[in-house]
């Protein structure tokens, strides 16, 4: 029997569950601590007056996660088998993602680096577990300026705080700027130098893989690709990562010549967890090299797409 009056639990559950309040709203309207919401939250699942049902089970494919294990050693692989249909395999990808995730972060105090995309506002949007107040997201490259969308950088660490009742830090800056002298004036402003020096702390980060295509699609970085990549062919791009382009053997192209505002790509690849997401079949050169360039530590990807990678990765 619930310790506490279960019509409080139920408005509780209620707010928080299905219409998405935070802590600190929840808190407000109920004239309770943020420690009570977390204990009420957890005494409502024990005695059954909320009930978590996971909808489908995602299986793996552990036969072929040996052949990535023992192609690609340094990159743990969770090959996620296809469903009956595209989408329905996208949505086993998230809800896997979404609970290795929260698994990984449940213990412990965590400083989560988070980037942008349709792949993590889905993972985001997946997670149903109970609070994660010990976590603290952050931003640590600037945002794509892609406003038209609701997987925005910004908007992305934002919601993944409020999702699990945490805290988060925007970088207020644009992903690139050109002018070497403004980017590096620019750390010097409070706002930056405080979400960058948190940043510095990562112990994980997550991110889907991006293609010169996604950075086409956005006006401001498209009229401006020459200068924000003077070194760069572009027809040598497989894919983009943390803001920065890179070729099929995992080499990024512009390392001597980079305009991406945040953290630099050594302090970025010496975070201890990097647990990318990839849900389009079209991105397997974009995974073929990250792969080869290790810039993940954990990859989760569909049965089909690891089939692809393999056939393009023994061709090239």
């Amino acid at each position: 029997m619930p310790t506490t009056d279960p019509s409080l639990l139920a408005q509780i559950a209620e707010d928080y569950y299905l219409n998405k309040m935070s802590f600190g709203e929840i808190s407000e309207k109920y004239q309770v601590s943020r420690y009570l919401i977390n204990k009420y939250l957890t005494e409502s699942v024990k005695t059954g007056i909320v009930k978590i049902e996971i909808a489908s089970t995602a299986s793996r494919n552990s036969q072929l996660e040996q052949v990535f294990k023992e192609k690609f050693p340094k990159t743990a692989c969770y090959i996620i088998q296809d469903d009956a249909t595209a989408t329905a395999t996208e949505e086993l990808l998230s809800n896997y993602a979404a609970n290795f995730v929260v698994k990984h972060l449940e213990k412990d105090t965590h400083v989560v680096g988070m980037t942008w995309g349709e792949t993590m506002y889905a993972l985001i949007d997946a997670i149903t577990s109970n609070p994660l107040e010990h976590i603290k997201f952050t931003q640590f490259v600037g945002e794509n300026m892609k406003y038209n969308s609701t997987a925005g950088s910004v908007r992305i660490v934002e919601r993944a705080a409020k999702k699990v009742s945490g805290e988060f830090l925007t970088l207020p800056a644009p992903l690139y700027l050109s002018d070497d002298n403004v980017r590096n004036g620019l750390y010097e402003a409070v706002s930056i130098k405080n979400t960058l020096d948190v940043a510095k702390d990562m112990d994980t980060l997550l991110t889907g893989l991006g293609t010169i295509q996604s950075l086409e699609s956005i006006a401001i970085w498209n009229q401006n690709l020459n200068r924000l990549f003077p070194d760069v062919r572009l027809g040598e791009i497989a894919g983009m990562i943390f803001g920065r382009p890179y070729d099929i053997n995992g080499k990024i192209l512009n390392a001597d010549s980079d305009k991406t505002v945040g953290l630099p790509m050594n302090t970025i690849l010496s975070v201890n967890k990097r647990i990318g997401v990839i849900r389009s079949k079209s991105k397997s050169q974009a995974a073929i090299g990250a792969l080869r360039g290790n810039f993940l530590t954990d990859l989760i990807m569909s049965e089909s797409l690891a089939y692809r990678i393999l056939n393009e990765a023994d061709a090239k």
